[in-house]
């Protein structure tokens, strides 16, 4: 596993620590320890430590300590506001939520267009002939949508229909953080599904197509749902964001 203080001091941990907690205190009202299995607080917490640790510099008056009268507590909490503006994928990711797959024949038009962002499963006349006549129903579409997203801002993604085409793309990160791209695999080593991580109101979504509702029923939305974390191989970022 990664240090998750990798680039502090050993002389900064402390006021690093300090500092993560009164920013969490104020995002969350949680001012007690962490419980253990209070996973959803702990991936919370971990989120605002990255966030310090990426900006040292910025929070250099907490960390430091400089000067007699350091900046205040909400000082802290809307500089790390600031810094935590959800990227431009995760909005327009937002904006596609309630796409559905439409039974039969007739295809919904949107989903159709994440599904041609890819080009791997549209190769051979046979593949486009198939996705023509199948539609958004005869292919597992997540990773198409995770593409389209990252396209809409100008970002490449893996080009690849396939969830597995995500393990090792971008940047590995130690944990969830608002626009990350989760690789999940829900029995052993195969890889499932793709998503985006979104925090909203403080808890971790998982924001993705291919999804089941929040009523259930078969995986046919895009939906946004509770991050099944322990069911995650991978956290990963765009390059160069």
């Amino acid at each position: 596993m990664s240090n998750p203080y990798a680039g502090v001091s050993e002389a900064d941990k402390p006021a690093v620590n300090t500092l993560v907690n009164t920013i969490f205190a104020q995002k969350t009202g949680v001012t007690r320890k962490i419980a253990a299995g209070e996973s959803a607080l702990a991936a919370q917490w971990m989120a605002i430590l990255r966030t310090v640790i990426k900006n040292q510099a910025k929070f250099a008056l907490w960390i430091k300590q400089v000067g007699s009268s350091p900046p205040s507590d909400k000082a802290a909490f809307d500089l790390y506001n600031s810094l935590n503006v959800a990227p431009k994928w995760i909005e327009i990711a937002r904006k596609e939520l309630g796409q559905k797959e439409i039974p039969g024949r007739t295809h919904n038009p949107r989903i159709m267009e994440y599904i041609y962002t890819t080009t791997n499963i549209l190769e051979t006349e046979n593949q486009r002939k198939y996705v023509a006549r199948e539609g958004e129903e005869g292919v597992e579409w997540c990773s198409c949508f995770v593409n389209w997203c990252l396209r809409q801002t100008g970002i490449l993604g893996t080009n690849n229909a396939l969830a597995s085409s995500w393990a090792n793309w971008g940047t590995k990160l130690s944990g969830p953080q608002s626009g990350a791209i989760a690789v999940f695999s829900w029995t052993g080593a195969k890889i499932n599904h793709v998503a985006f991580v979104d925090e909203v109101d403080g808890e971790f979504k998982m924001l993705g197509g291919n999804q089941s509702g929040l009523q259930g029923g078969g995986a046919n939305q895009v939906s946004s749902k509770r991050l099944p974390q322990g069911s995650v191989r991978h956290y990963r970022w765009p390059p160069n964001t």
